[in-house]
């Protein structure tokens, strides 16, 4: 078949950014008879890398939709079908989107296939965008990439459930296929260069941390973290936040550094900015536990990545979380500050518990893999091969 995919998306450093280039890599290593073909945008092209074999079309537009679909943005009518037209002149057995994010109508595509990592733009957009504008491009731009999908790929069954709620209905068209951790995040020894990238984030090696990783937008809850680190972390623990300060995306930086400010913790709270992957992997490898407050996870990937490294995860009940992270993890009522202060203090005065934590984690990270990932993809997309339909009909005949 030839398949076509959204690269849109590829060049965003959020975490749906990350899941398309993962996953497109990992696709690009299976065994399979398809034909792929990458439609990226001109102003990205530069920055987005497609896999050797895949067939790479540029597409001529006026902004970067991973700029342009931002909290505060607005994606040019022109831009879209501009996307479209090249897809139509493709003619893809199947056109699939990593995330809906990047969506835009398409025609001339047999079979269409879209991702939809979770539903917090639906049941909460105030949290993601600050304009009702904004919220109501989102929902007719969901509504009619749930409506045309064939397939509706989700990365957990906590966000499989949230999906079919909005849906009304469960939906035979709802598949999971889960994300896994960059082959970067393992266990490392303590040295020269995890000292070296402690010291340029502002931390002294040996030091002891609480580590968040992600963005820096209201769901994520990082106020009431702040605010449960000031009651219940010892003078000689640090709480690290890395994340975009200048993201795109709605954030609450103002917020957060308003809670810092307030509970007087500017020498205990360090907001690092976006951390590349080779500096990343010392933050979560000599942090004492990672801690993810979010209000709603679709998945949560610093989670597994956290785990891979060997360390354990302090994580909110909401989502996908416990799903993901098992018994590698101590869980929160994220909307409860006393309740993330005794969490974050029930782990911080127990070593034993931590280091018990730490061996589950790297356990439990093993369980999820970007192959296994593109194998699912793979065989979703198989299940929409013309004609296939019409052979299982007179098989079960």
């Amino acid at each position: 078949m030839r398949i076509g995919i959204d690269g849109s998306c590829l060049s965003n450093r959020r975490g749906f950014g990350r899941f398309a280039r993962q996953l497109v890599e990992a696709i690009s290593r299976q065994a399979t008879p398809h034909r792929f073909f990458v439609f990226v945008d001109g102003p990205s092209a530069a920055t987005v890398e497609v896999p050797s074999g895949f067939e790479r079309v540029v597409v001529r537009v006026d902004q970067a939709p991973s700029r342009a679909a931002s909290a505060q943005g607005r994606r040019r009518i022109t831009d879209m079908f501009a996307m479209g037209r090249a897809v139509a002149r493709c003619a893809p057995d199947v056109m699939y989107f990593p995330a809906t994010y990047s969506f835009f109508p398409v025609w001339n595509a047999g079979r269409l296939v879209v991702t939809m990592h979770d539903t917090l733009p639906l049941s909460h957009p105030e949290l993601v965008f600050p304009r009702l504008a904004g919220r109501i491009a989102w929902q007719l731009k969901e509504t009619a990439a749930a409506r045309w999908a064939d397939r509706i790929v989700t990365v957990s069954q906590a966000s499989r459930a949230a999906i079919e709620r909005w849906l009304g209905r469960p939906d035979s068209r709802v598949r999971v296929i889960t994300e896994g951790p960059d082959p970067i995040f393992g266990p490392r020894t303590p040295g020269p260069e995890s000292d070296a990238v402690l010291c340029r984030r502002g931390l002294r090696p040996g030091e002891r941390y609480l580590l968040y990783v992600g963005g820096l937008s209201p769901h994520k809850n990082l106020p009431r973290l702040v605010e449960a680190f000031a009651t219940a972390a010892p003078a000689d623990t640090r709480l690290v936040l890395t994340g975009d300060v200048h993201d795109v995306f709605h954030t609450c930086v103002p917020e957060i550094r308003a809670a810092i400010e307030r509970l007087s913790l500017g020498d205990r709270v360090i907001l690092t900015g976006f951390v590349p992957d080779d500096e990343l992997v010392f933050l979560y490898g000599c942090a004492y536990a990672l801690v993810q407050p979010s209000l709603l996870e679709g998945f949560g990937l610093p989670a597994v990545e956290a785990m891979a490294c060997g360390t354990p995860v302090i994580a909110s009940r909401a989502g996908s979380l416990p799903e993901v992270i098992g018994e590698a993890g101590i869980f929160f009522d994220p909307t409860d500050v006393p309740a993330i202060a005794r969490s974050l203090a029930e782990l911080l005065a127990d070593g034993a518990l931590r280091d018990i934590l730490a061996s589950r984690a790297l356990v439990r990270s093993a369980l999820f893999t970007w192959d296994a990932a593109a194998r699912a993809l793979i065989d979703c997309f198989d299940e929409l091969e013309p004609g296939r339909s019409a052979v299982r009909s007179a098989r079960r005949a």
